[in-house]
């Protein structure tokens, strides 16, 4: 048995990747047409002793009919027998005649076919030819074209997704509109009709060529032009099966672009025999196993590991699973890569840092021809539908965060930093970023590290004895001066470089800092002591102290609960929303609302079972009591710049290496946001350095001037947000997945949600009911399906499986286990080395520690760079393992356009 290469290839699309030829195979049948026959002609369609029922169809896949059954069987690779792939070939040599027809109907069409027949002796006497013509116009019977089949099946299982029958038109359908559907638009059809004809004198094999490109409605089922017919006929009965394998292998043949490409311009059957002689080298042979052999073909199987695409869970994971289905396809070459030499610094590298500013004002040059159109395609016909529906999806994905970390900073760093205040700071910077940034589809906010770094400011700021306002005033100065030092150095394209592995240790510290810090909450606040040991003689006041312990220690099993019921109750519906129960668009919105119905579910069982308990809520003012104060912290610049106590030199130096320290930071995970956002097919070219720009030096002043948190981006929303954006294909064809077709890259939803999150502080009669431990539930799920979708996790729960079951993950395919093993250990290594500092900060006084986190990050990059390729025996597994999370610069466009001097510098030399 054989099967081709070509059969597994993608299905075309509009921009003509592969051949877009539809093929299907008619086998002539006699008796009554089933209901719902098609006449291609008033005059003989009905007087014909048979019909022409269609046995298999091919667009990517192989679907054969089933008699039994009364539908077609799943898709399938085909797999042909040598046997008739051979006697094909011969044909092509001998028997084949290429007719080249200017007909435009099929009437004439067959009519010319007919005569051609008769001339080479075909036929015996006139009635066998008039019975010839009457075989060849008889009636087209296709399965799912007519209502009966409609209204037998509300669910056509070929497309995995539910039709209604109630869009059917009253009259009899000439097309399958559905899979026509799947079509691309340049489409044409291949009609092969094979079986056995008594009137024949011997077997004919013709090849029809119609370059009219006619609609000949009825002779194939969908709505596509008309390029060629096949015939491949019989006078024998007992050869019917043989010609059908034959129309099979030449369906086959036609899914391969050369020899389609050949069939095009072939004018004798020699051209093609060369042509298949081509296409037989790319044939791979399999035994001949009952398995193949009883069902034509191998099974379609499509993969459905999670592991492709980021953090799938926190998005709608059909459309995550389809760009991970194409990440898999486009990886199955790995193997004859080249092993790129180890990037070495040197003097063409360092130029890259002159002259200064360079990148900016290429970068504001970008930026200007860009906008235009991030508005204006916005409002296109095809995008406005995608572009109002993930207005919600978004808000919720900033709004959520602002309030959990609104809740933290109010707490634990200063009680200044209102909830309001931070509701209103992410929404404005949502807005000025949607508005000034390089990639607006990147989501920025308070992030976990940021987080950290407002606790160790606050800590400086006890220790010393310093107004926290006025040292944080002054932090934000300076980083916001380190800033500008690090943009006029050109280092914002060097986020182009990240790898995989980078992205994914940044992100899963960020998942686990969630965990983390929900966690040690909530167990901070249960008591440790809650018995008297001496009751007798105990007094009023330590009895009294016990009841509020014991309250304390209710209250704290009650949050709890809470929390376990909210990552409960939102596990469910990310399980709902991945299944195939009741239809896409309600999971889809399902799904878009986890987090508000996790938190309304948790707000109602509060109030119903726990109100008694007074358990924390968040502490938002009402709208009558909001002032000017709740929204900004506006420092007194003459305290700032005249400080009294502790001296000036101490609250410099504090601020300087602090702002540093914060600079470095927000620059990392800006970059690593920013090439995030532009990974799910993103065309328009982003310059980083206006990220970087509004991040590094805009927000810092922000943060000084009117006391906002800082803000930076936050790569794990940033997929939620890209991911709300992307176009599906809506008509996949059969056996594939839906795939991504592009992102809508705009503005407009993003500057609309961060007017909404602004706005959202007159929401504090409603909020001031949520309980915290709704929003630590919140923080624990968004950690544990952040961590579902990493490749590191997915490695290490193939090395503790043995290997025959790693066809799981498709990305582990012929990586030996030795140097997975250890590349995922060192991928943990550092990764607790991040997790140790968060425990170190949570529990020790040395909060500092974690100044190291952006330091960490580069040091690992910098490790998998440049060490990391020069040790031997890792380095030829080392691209399978860890590729770029962007294409290697030089083997991609520049996120921003240059010269061929200015890339004659890249990091690759």
């Amino acid at each position: 048995m054989t099967t081709s290469e070509s059969t597994q290839t993608k299905r075309p699309t509009s921009a003509g990747n592969t051949s877009s030829i539809f093929s299907e195979i008619t086998q002539l049948e006699f008796g009554e047409c089933p209901p719902g026959g098609i006449n291609i002609t008033l005059s003989l369609g009905q007087t014909s002793p048979g019909y022409w029922s269609e046995k298999a169809r091919y667009i990517v896949y192989e679907e054969q009919y089933d008699e039994v059954n009364k539908q077609f069987n799943p898709p399938q690779y085909m797999s042909i027998s040598y046997k008739h792939f051979a006697h094909l070939c011969r044909a092509f040599r001998s028997d084949l005649r290429i007719i080249s027809s200017e007909a435009d109907s099929a009437e004439n069409v067959m009519d010319e076919i007919a005569s051609h027949i008769v001339l080479e002796n075909g036929v015996e006497n006139d009635i066998n030819a008039r019975q010839l013509r009457s075989l060849l116009l008889a009636q087209r019977w296709h399965p799912q074209v007519n209502k009966s089949y409609f209204a037998r099946k509300s669910l056509i299982a070929d497309y995995e997704r539910k039709q209604s029958i109630l869009s059917l038109k009253t009259t009899p359908e000439l097309v399958n509109k559905y899979l026509s559907a799947c079509l691309p638009d340049e489409a044409e059809a291949c009609c092969i009709m094979t079986g056995y004809m008594p009137c024949l004198t011997r077997s004919f094999f013709y090849l029809v060529r119609v370059n009219s490109r006619a609609q000949m409605l009825g002779l194939v089922e969908v709505n596509a032009p008309l390029r060629f017919i096949v015939l491949t006929l019989s006078n024998l009965p007992e050869e019917k099966r043989f010609y059908f394998h034959i129309a099979r292998c030449f369906a086959a043949l036609m899914q391969e672009k050369k020899f389609c490409r050949a069939a095009y311009r072939a004018e004798r059957g020699s051209q093609l025999f060369q042509a298949a002689c081509r296409f037989s080298r790319k044939m791979m042979i399999l035994p001949s196993h009952p398995a193949v052999t009883a069902g034509d073909g191998i099974p379609v199987s499509p993969s459905r590991c999670p592991v492709n695409f980021e953090r799938t869970d926190l998005v709608f994971e059909d459309y995550a699973a389809d760009y991970a289905a194409s990440i898999q396809q486009n990886s199955v070459d790995d193997d004859k890569e080249e092993i790129q030499p180890p990037p070495r610094c040197s003097v063409s590298f360092c130029r890259r840092f002159f002259p200064p500013f360079k990148e900016l004002v290429k970068g504001i040059r970008v930026l200007a021809e860009r906008m235009p159109s991030d508005y204006i395609d916005a409002f296109k016909k095809d995008n406005v539908g995608t572009m109002l529906s993930s207005i919600l999806f978004i808000y919720f994905v900033v709004f959520g965060p602002a309030i959990t970390f609104g809740n933290l900073m109010l707490t634990e760093v200063n009680p200044a930093f209102t909830i309001s205040l931070n509701i209103f700071a992410a929404g404005i910077s949502t807005v000025i970023y949607a508005l000034f940034a390089g990639q607006p589809l990147g989501s920025i906010g308070p992030s976990g590290p940021g987080f950290i770094f407002e606790t160790i400011i606050a800590s400086f700021a006890r220790s010393t004895g310093a107004d926290f306002f006025i040292l944080r005033f002054w932090v934000g100065i300076y980083a916001a001066i380190v800033g500008v030092i690090l943009i006029s150095l050109n280092l914002s394209s060097l986020a182009s470089y990240a790898r995989r592995s980078l992205e994914e240790l940044f992100s899963s510290f960020i998942c686990i800092f969630l965990i983390l810090k929900a966690i040690f909450t909530m167990f901070k606040a249960i008591p440790r002591n809650l018995v008297i040991e001496d009751i007798a003689n105990a007094s009023v006041g330590d009895i009294q102290n016990t009841l509020s312990i014991s309250r304390n220690a209710s209250r704290a099993a009650v949050s709890l609960f809470l929390a376990l019921l909210m990552l409960i109750f939102s596990l469910c519906i990310n399980a709902f929303k991945r299944s195939h129960f009741i239809g896409r668009t309600f999971r889809y919105w399902v799904g878009a609302f986890n987090v508000p119905l996790g938190i309304l579910f948790v707000t109602l069982i509060e109030r119903a079972f726990f109100a008694n308990y007074k358990v924390k809520t968040l502490a938002i003012p009402a709208v009558s009591d909001l002032n000017l104060s709740m929204l900004v912290q506006i420092v007194d610049l003459k305290q700032a710049l005249i400080i009294m106590h502790p001296s000036s030199t101490i609250v410099h130096g504090n601020a300087a290496f602090l702002g540093f320290f914060t600079a470095i930071l927000v620059f990392t995970e800006t970059a690593l946001n920013s090439v995030t956002a532009l990974k799910p097919k993103a065309k328009k070219p982003s310059p980083f350095v206006m990220d970087h720009v509004i991040t590094v030096v805009v927000f810092p002043l922000f943060s000084a001037f009117l006391g906002w948190p800082f803000m930076s981006g936050v790569p794990v929303r940033t997929i939620a947000n890209t991911m709300a954006l992307v176009k599906v294909d809506p008509h996949p064809p059969p056996g594939k997945q839906a795939e991504i077709i592009r992102l809508v890259e705009q503005r407009v939803s993003v500057l609309i949600v961060g007017i909404f999150v602004s706005i959202s502080i007159v929401l504090g009669n409603i909020l001031r009911f949520i309980p915290i431990a709704a929003l630590y539930g919140m923080f624990i799920y968004l950690g544990l399906v952040g961590l579902r979708g990493l490749d590191s996790v997915s490695a290490l729960l193939a090395l503790l499986t043995r290997r025959k079951y790693w066809s799981r993950w498709a990305f582990l395919a012929s990586l030996p286990k030795p140097q997975l093993a250890v590349f995922t250990f060192l991928n943990f290594f550092q990764l607790s080395i991040l997790i140790m500092c968060v425990i170190l900060a949570e529990f020790t006084p040395a909060s500092c520690v974690t100044l190291i986190t952006p330091f960490v990050l580069i040091g690992c990059g910098l490790i998998r760079e440049f060490l990391l390729p020069r040790w031997r025996w890792i380095a030829p597994s080392l691209e399978k393992l860890d590729k770029r999370c962007l294409p290697a610069a030089g083997n991609f466009p520049d996120p921003m356009p240059s010269s061929s001097d200015e890339v004659s510098g890249s990091l690759e030399k």
